[in-house]
């Protein structure tokens, strides 16, 4: 009878235990995909706020989410919603039940129409769209493309009439997202397709894909509000420079490198050369893709050969780059200070960033918008600092 009441009392302790750590917001397990040492974005809210705020406007953190109706809704009302093709057929895009469809019209039919599932890119430059099917997920025809405002045809696809089976692979979410499950099955001889799990992804590039796997931080903290040294986690001032440029050269060094293993396995502080397969031949760094190289780039710079410079000397991750030339100036010039045509240039019309790091097509990424077959170039800035 003791035995019963004590394991009562003991129990309900336990209980009020669990109820009283769960009411102050304490880290007891994680549901993140990625697994238990991981602690979810929503906790790194919890004290991190502001930077949150801030960073939730960044292309980084928009680079992939679910295509919901407020966040297509910008991009839906431009004038140009469908697309013609050289056989006379057309894609369009229509709203049914708050959702937003692709749909492929010939002779006056609709012969098939697709749900934009997902949202691919931050819509800044550019925003590319996705379909499940099964575990599989495939690229739509439209793509949006600001630079016109319009809906173009997606990069690479056909202009003779419509596509929608270019799959997506996990390789794409390496860098559009920070984390996707897959698994390998055998889809006939010889062949191995990829299973994604939708429900494992999470989109955008989030607090611990920069910063690494935040329970243990999250749980010390909590416990210990008094210390105010961060620990358990990644202080990106902690790393070396060739640390700094591993971490951001993981998405930005190469789209189309052969990986080792997974980038989702990288974690701050790694060295990036062991995720990929050695590269031969010249690599002419100067002759890189602006479209994910911009690491080889700004490695073939002067200002990069003559200085201590990472990507962080110009670029706060946790703040919104839109629309800040004046920012990137001012980085110049704390640099170039003494230079006369360097303070010559802030009172004229072009600014360094124009001249130095001008807007350039990609080699790889090119639009057209359907019938009339016009090459559109996908313009993103170039990071070799040069004279042009």
């Amino acid at each position: 009878m003791r035995y019963r009441k004590t394991m009562g009392v003991i129990c309900l302790l336990t209980i009020i235990l669990i109820l009283f750590r769960n009411c102050t917001g304490k880290v007891e397990t994680s549901n993140d995909p990625r697994g238990t040492d991981y602690a979810g974005t929503a906790t790194c809210v919890s004290c991190h706020k502001d930077i949150m705020s801030s960073f939730a406007h960044t292309n980084h953190y928009k680079t992939s989410s679910l295509a919901s109706r407020d966040s297509l809704q910008k991009f839906i009302d431009t004038n140009n919603s469908l697309l013609y093709y050289a056989d006379s057929s057309l894609v369009k895009l229509e709203k049914k039940h708050e959702q937003y469809f692709q749909s492929y019209m010939a002779g006056g039919k609709t012969r098939r129409t697709e749900l934009m599932d997902i949202a691919i890119g931050s819509g800044e430059k550019a925003q590319t769209y996705a379909y499940w099917k099964g575990h599989e997920l495939f690229q739509l025809p439209l793509t949006y493309y600001a630079a016109t405002n319009s809906w173009t045809n997606s990069p690479g696809y056909s202009f003779d009439k419509p596509f929608f089976d270019r799959v997506i692979l996990s390789r794409c979410f390496e860098c559009h997202a920070s984390y996707v499950s897959k698994t390998n099955v055998e889809s006939g001889p010889m062949q191995v397709s990829e299973q994604l799990e939708p429900n494992s992804i999470v989109f955008g590039i989030d607090c611990e894909r920069c910063h690494g796997p935040a329970a243990a931080h999250a749980r010390f903290q909590q416990d210990h509000p008094a210390d105010k040294t961060a620990k358990f986690i990644t202080s990106i001032n902690s790393l070396s420079r060739l640390q700094k440029l591993d971490l951001c050269g993981s998405c930005h060094s190469g789209n189309d490198r052969d990986v080792v293993m997974s980038l989702f396995a990288f974690k701050p502080g790694d060295t990036l050369s062991n995720f990929f397969l050695p590269q031969f031949g010249s690599g002419n760094s100067t002759e890189a893709d602006v479209h994910g190289k911009q690491m080889q780039l700004l490695s073939s710079s002067k200002c990069f050969q003559q200085s201590t410079m990472t990507c962080m000397t110009c670029h706060d991750a946790h703040r919104s780059e839109d629309d800040q030339i004046n920012v990137f100036v001012s980085k110049c010039m704390s640099c170039h200070n003494q230079s006369e045509h360097a303070k010559n240039m802030i009172t004229g019309t072009k600014t360094c960033i124009d001249c130095h790091m001008p807007l350039s097509p990609s080699k790889k990424l090119i639009f057209d918008n359907g019938v009339e077959t016009k090459n559109i170039s996908y313009m993103l800035r170039t990071h070799r600092i040069a004279v042009y």
